[in-house]
């Protein structure tokens, strides 16, 4: 994998399958719910579902890239979650955004 931001289709699905971005962002998703108060995210019930097979992708400066999930609760876009990595794929951020 390169060390600039110039990462390519192929290696960002790479990056995804090595380091199981997929299982982390469903793993973490659910640990937010499970520790947080429906008052606490800003949401009036936790039936709500991300999508983690078709995530958004943002290479950021610093050699980070984050990955982007919309926020669905009813089938009402409501937010995103996002989870920002290090190229050697440790969680360094995340953030849940309600609209």
């Amino acid at each position: 994998m390169q060390k600039n931001n110039m990462m390519t289709n192929f290696q960002i699905i790479d990056f995804t399958a090595k380091h199981d971005i997929h299982q982390k962002f469903i793993k973490s998703f659910k640990s937010l719910l499970d520790q947080n108060t429906c008052e606490d995210l800003d949401i009036s019930n936790k039936n709500i579902l991300i999508e983690t097979e078709n995530l958004d992708f943002e290479l950021l400066d610093g050699d980070a890239i984050a990955f982007k999930s919309q926020i669905d609760q009813g089938g009402n876009k409501i937010g995103y979650y996002r989870l920002v990595f290090t190229i050697n794929g440790e969680l360094l951020d995340e953030s849940l955004v309600i609209y």
